[in-house]
């Protein structure tokens, strides 16, 4: 309900127009939350590709969760089962199934909100053992209310409207990943998958399309790696560099990355 009411909430801005202001709001509030998402949910909770103080834990966790993105909880009991069913009938994100096209990719992208699936099979102990983060996932609804909330009191409608664009273009953004990335791009390493590397969502979600090299290697902090002509080669990942800002300042460490030897090995040429 929260994320079609953000859709429905952008429709503020074809009576408000969309200033600077809260252009810029528009999109602090998107690479914010989007970090917190990708570094926090996605790269730490769900993977453990790092460690981080609790304090980084929770209000990573805080911030992800005003994004619509649910509670941590929620969103790693996903996310698990996306890779231990992937691209068959039990994982929920799969764009192949029930079969491919339009009819896929509405499942991929927004479908699946709709449905059973919508509810995780069961949940993971580590975080359902640590009380804030079981208290966010279970109160994940207030963090975007009091951010709504927080919008409409620094700038009224038009920078409600901005909340709302800003989280709907991240829903999708994220969304993304798991629809786009497994129907175009390229697969440099074999994974028996349909996972893709795509510059697109890389671009969007600060570095999570590279998603052919998440699927070979999930717990890489880095996902920006590809194979070109027999060789390693980097690619833009901003959500590494913000993990390593965050090593540089004393809360993160134990970044884990595959060896240049693995990842030739994995090449799928």
């Amino acid at each position: 309900m929260f994320i079609i009411l953000c859709h429905l909430g952008c429709g503020i801005l074809l009576f408000t127009g969309l200033g600077l202001p809260a252009a810029l709001w528009a999109l602090f509030l998107y690479v914010v939350r989007m970090l917190a998402t990708t570094a926090i949910y996605h790269r730490l909770i769900a993977h453990g590709s790092y460690q981080a103080p609790r304090l980084v834990w929770w209000l990573g966790s805080l911030l992800a969760a005003s994004a619509g993105q649910m509670g941590p909880s929620w969103w790693k009991a996903h996310h698990q089962q996306h890779h231990r069913h992937v691209d068959s009938s039990n994982d929920p994100h799969t764009p192949l199934l029930p079969r491919a096209g339009w009819q896929g990719f509405w499942r991929s992208q927004a479908g699946w909100l709709l449905g059973e699936s919508f509810h995780p099979q069961s949940l993971p102990a580590d975080i359902e053992a640590d009380p804030v983060l079981r208290l966010i996932d279970r109160l994940h609804v207030l963090p975007p209310l009091a951010l709504a909330w927080l919008s409409w009191w620094l700038g009224g409608a038009q920078w409600l409207g901005a909340f709302c664009l800003s989280t709907t273009v991240l829903y999708h953004a994220v969304a993304s990943v798991n629809s786009v990335a497994h129907l175009f791009g390229e697969q440099p390493f074999a994974t028996g998958d349909a996972s893709r590397n795509n510059g697109w969502v890389a671009l969007l979600t600060l570095g999570e399309g590279w998603h052919n090299l998440h699927h070979a290697f999930q717990g890489s902090v880095r996902q920006g790696i590809t194979i070109r002509r027999g060789a390693v080669r980097l690619l833009p990942d901003p959500t590494f560099r913000f993990i390593r800002l965050l090593q540089h300042l004393g809360w993160a460490s134990r970044l884990r990355q595959p060896s240049e030897r693995a990842l030739l090995a994995r090449s799928a040429s």
